[in-house]
């Protein structure tokens, strides 16, 4: 996703004014002219975008063995109206001859599914394939993105998520007792890690 704002700021022009509503224009131009065209025609981003597999392990409980955990075919729907500004950004000012801009933005309706394979016992291949659904529902993101006046390259400086609520949903044949309910805790940073990528 800073990939993709990065290439999106280079298309964008920016004539400086110091003025808050100039800044509020500039970037809602990015997010709601320029990104969803631009993912739309793209065949890495629309309609999903996959992500790498990646594995992690629930330790055991007195009442439970480890429990090993695939994360596998991932899939994120949703790039191209993901991002929206929240509020006002603040007036834009220069620094090293460019025109900076801070702002929040608010990422909701991503939706990140996988096919995962869990098991208590490796060794023996006794595996479980379940689906697992995460639906963004709630996202604050810092950007602060460094433009030229008129034509040029522009730059993300920082694209930070600040706090992302999630709803975890998955197949009903994971039952999970309650040492094990961990699995939400653990996809949650792995999300995050997945959306500064």
């Amino acid at each position: 996703m800073l990939t993709f704002c990065v290439l999106v700021l280079a298309t964008a022009n920016y004539a400086f004014s110091s003025r808050v509503s100039d800044a509020n224009a500039f970037v809602d131009t990015i997010f709601k002219e320029k990104v969803p065209p631009l993912v739309r025609e793209s065949r890495q981003l629309y309609p999903y975008a996959t992500l790498g597999d990646f594995s992690f392990k629930l330790h055991k409980d007195r009442f439970t063995r480890d429990l090993m955990v695939n994360m596998t075919h991932g899939k994120v729907r949703g790039l191209d109206d993901a991002l929206q500004r929240e509020g006002d950004c603040r007036a834009p000012f220069f620094r090293g001859g460019l025109s900076v801009i801070v702002c929040n933005l608010t990422m909701r309706g991503l939706n990140i599914a996988f096919t995962s394979l869990v098991t208590r016992d490796p060794q023996f291949t006794n595996w479980k394939s379940i689906w697992v659904s995460v639906d963004v529902t709630d996202s604050i993101v810092h950007l602060e993105a460094k433009a030229p006046v008129g034509e040029g390259y522009g730059e993300v400086r920082a694209f930070v998520i600040k706090d992302m609520q999630l709803d975890v949903t998955y197949d009903s044949n994971l039952s999970l007792n309650p040492g094990s309910s961990e699995v939400k805790a653990m996809l949650s940073p792995r999300m995050v890690r997945l959306q500064t990528m």
